[in-house]
């Protein structure tokens, strides 16, 4: 997919860019820069910006979610000295970050992003002008640690598990993939260069405007079974945790017509995807 990036501000010689994932940060950023991104603020998804050494990172609490996962990638970001701040998903879209920039609040921070005066109740702009002031060096240039694998392999395919929608391959076409991202538009876009059997994803909290969940429409439209789960009951960012953990909370009319149902299990789901109807 096209990964879209646009400077909505500058302050002292530090940009802040938008992007409509946080997961499209590469090397065309760093020390410089302020990244804000309309994905979830969970370790899976922050993990993408700490090699570049941004100034400071905002993304969503996608609803907190089970033990605090949607946020978790704030005290990940203080160990590797980077501010960081999440935007409650109530106030601005998932998967676009102009909108996060312009209508985002402050829903939680970092101790470095408190430091620097940044409180819940703040602004996005008012917390990435504070961001901006940060002089300190972060660390750590490894790689994103990728986690996906096979939870389950018949004849009529696979069912696979992945931390992110980033994490899917090619061979994942003949899949239901089990992932940590939310249901939005662009985690949909990802998929879609895979064309998978099925797709269950965290609803993010939902969200504004139901953007959390968007993109099973998105899924729906290009002939793709799609559902999402309560983030309630799957650690977002846990492929494994959707899978084991998750109670469907949406789905779109493929995967309703094929029977994945409103408070059936992740699991039972994802065989009913796979096989075309028949979870047994």
């Amino acid at each position: 997919m096209q990964e879209l990036h646009e400077l909505v501000a500058s302050w002292n010689g530090t940009r802040v860019i938008a992007m409509d994932s946080i997961t499209h940060a590469n090397r065309e950023f760093g020390p410089d820069d302020v990244l804000i991104g309309a994905s979830f603020c969970g370790i899976v998804a922050v993990q993408f910006t700490k090699r570049f050494h941004p100034r400071g990172v905002i993304a969503h609490d996608c609803g907190v979610g089970l033990a605090g996962a949607g946020i978790s990638g704030l005290w990940y970001l203080d160990g590797c000295g980077i501010p960081a701040a999440a935007v409650s998903s109530q106030s601005a879209r998932i998967a676009d970050g102009v909108h996060t920039w312009e209508k985002g609040i402050i829903s939680y921070a970092n101790h470095w992003a408190i430091a620097l005066g940044v409180h819940p109740g703040d602004t996005v702009q008012e917390a990435a002008q504070k961001l901006c002031d940060w002089d300190g060096q972060p660390w750590s240039d490894e790689e994103p640690r990728v986690a996906r694998q096979v939870a389950l392999s018949r004849s009529e395919g696979s069912i696979v598990v992945a931390d992110s929608i980033r994490f899917t391959v090619p061979e994942d076409r003949t899949s239901v993939v089990c992932i940590g991202s939310h249901g939005g538009a662009t985690a949909a876009a990802y998929a879609l260069e895979i064309g998978p059997k099925g797709v269950i994803s965290s609803d993010g909290g939902i969200g504004f405007e139901e953007s959390g969940i968007s993109g099973l429409d998105v899924l729906q439209s290009a002939g793709i079974p799609a559902a999402a789960v309560d983030v309630a009951t799957a650690r977002i960012g846990d492929g494994a945790s959707t899978y084991n953990d998750g109670v469907i909370s949406a789905a779109n009319e493929m995967a309703q017509a094929l029977g994945v149902e409103i408070g059936q299990s992740a699991r039972n789901a994802a065989k009913v995807m796979l096989l075309g109807g028949d979870g047994n």
